[in-house]
């Protein structure tokens, strides 16, 4: 605990350096003119950070790099996190039209114990004037992971301990994507392929003894999971900006197929659908953002470790992560965002770099998509610290009232 004050700390005084430093020459100098070039000159050194879609220059296909927020947080499963990450920007062809394609790299750490580890990179490159989309998501991940069984009742009861329901995952995932544009419309539908490898190791004593675990073959010390699937994908994205958006609205959904002549140790589906919408209300500093989720696993045999979940944290931020699972999940959830908008010296140069936050939510699982018997409410809020005009740190709480457990989240950017 300690060691997130102390990082929260220092993350809150790095982002507020350069505005303090020009408060204090602002109340000496009383110089209106300094403020506004103090102010251009922040927007032009990193301006262009963290900006989801930034476009490069008269259709050039230089490559650039920038550097993105570092990804620092603190997660109630994880602990406290750092991390480092970059992007690379340019266009595939030399067309003023053409969207920027990217190459984001980011590498995170886990400061709990034991250690854990997340790499990942996720390109998008477009094609043919954006008629053609590829991407891929690829990852290793080593983290503490925890499994409390399978529907409401268990989950709710289990006693959470690393000795009882832990077990340390190391997973590797590699995700490519192939979409056509229709048309000149904002959709694109395509083809997805799945490839995964999981090793569980040192598992806690309820994990151990679960049917579920054992179907997976191996011992306590150790079990693997291989996932090997296929399917189709359609998406939609208007947002303004990827990683701060203040308008537009997402939608993904696909359907990915399992199976053993693939590769995969099992025989399965997963079926999500992913729709996003934000919406300023008044001004440019006022949104509001709501979303609806349905996670879906089918088939009668399924992997533990594939079902649906609720905790997870970027939707339900008042449970712990993967606490509550089943085949079906369907979630809710409506948040409003306000950044400080003051017209004065001291508005421009500090105040305005904060803002609030506050939403609700509810989880309903079940065995299917149609049938839940269970209904997880949560409630919460947050702080906001603009680091550059479209990068965040974000100090959230979240309630759960199906656990009353009260869950502390720190990061960079949104969650949704």
């Amino acid at each position: 605990m300690r060691l997130t004050i102390i990082a929260t700390v220092s993350a809150i005084a790095f982002a507020l350096t350069s505005s303090a430093q020009g408060a204090v020459a602002d109340t000496v100098q009383h110089n209106g003119s300094f403020v506004e070039k103090l102010d251009n000159l922040n927007r032009r050194v990193i301006g262009s950070l963290a900006e989801g879609r930034e476009v490069t220059t008269a259709g050039s296909s230089r490559f650039k790099v920038i550097f993105l927020p570092p990804p620092l947080g603190n997660l109630p499963d994880y602990g406290f996190a750092l991390g480092v990450g970059a992007c690379g920007l340019w266009k595939t062809q030399r067309d003023p039209l053409l969207y920027t394609s990217r190459l984001p790299v980011s590498v995170k750490f886990g400061f709990t114990n034991p250690f854990s580890f997340d790499a990942r990179m996720q390109p998008v490159l477009y094609f043919n004037r954006n008629a053609l989309k590829v991407s891929a998501e690829v990852f290793y991940r080593h983290r503490n992971e925890h499994y409390f069984g399978i529907g409401y009742d268990t989950n709710r009861s289990m006693e959470r301990d690393r000795g009882v329901t832990g077990y340390q995952s190391r997973r590797f995932g590699f995700t490519p994507e192939v979409e056509w544009r229709l048309g000149r419309s904002a959709v694109y539908v395509g083809v997805v392929a799945d490839f995964g490898y999981e090793t569980m190791h040192n598992a806690g004593s309820y994990v151990a003894q679960a049917a579920e675990f054992q179907s997976l073959g191996g011992t306590a010390a150790k079990s693997t999971l291989m996932d090997v699937g296929a399917g189709v994908d359609i998406s939609m994205d208007t947002r303004d900006n990827m990683l701060v958006p203040k308008r537009g609205f997402t939608l993904d959904a696909s359907l990915l197929v399992y199976a053993k002549a693939l590769g995969s140790d099992f025989n399965y589906s997963t079926f999500t659908i992913d729709y996003r919408h934000y919406r300023r209300l008044w001004g440019n500093d006022n949104v509001l953002s709501w979303g609806v989720v349905s996670s879906n696993a089918i088939g009668n045999n399924v992997p533990f470790a594939r079902y649906a979940t609720v905790g997870d944290r970027y939707v339900m931020r008042g449970y712990y992560g993967y606490q509550f699972r089943d085949k079906s999940v369907l979630k809710g959830h409506l948040e409003y965002r306000y950044m400080l908008n003051i017209d004065s010296p001291a508005g421009k140069l500090l105040l305005n770099r904060f803002g609030v936050a506050a939403w609700g939510g509810l989880a309903l699982m079940g065995r299917n998509m149609v049938s839940y018997n269970a209904a997880l409410p949560e409630i919460g809020a947050g702080l906001r610290l603009k680091v550059t005009p479209r990068s965040h740190l974000r100090f959230d709480w979240g309630y759960g009232t199906a656990t009353r457990d009260v869950m502390f989240y720190v990061g960079v950017n949104e969650m949704f």
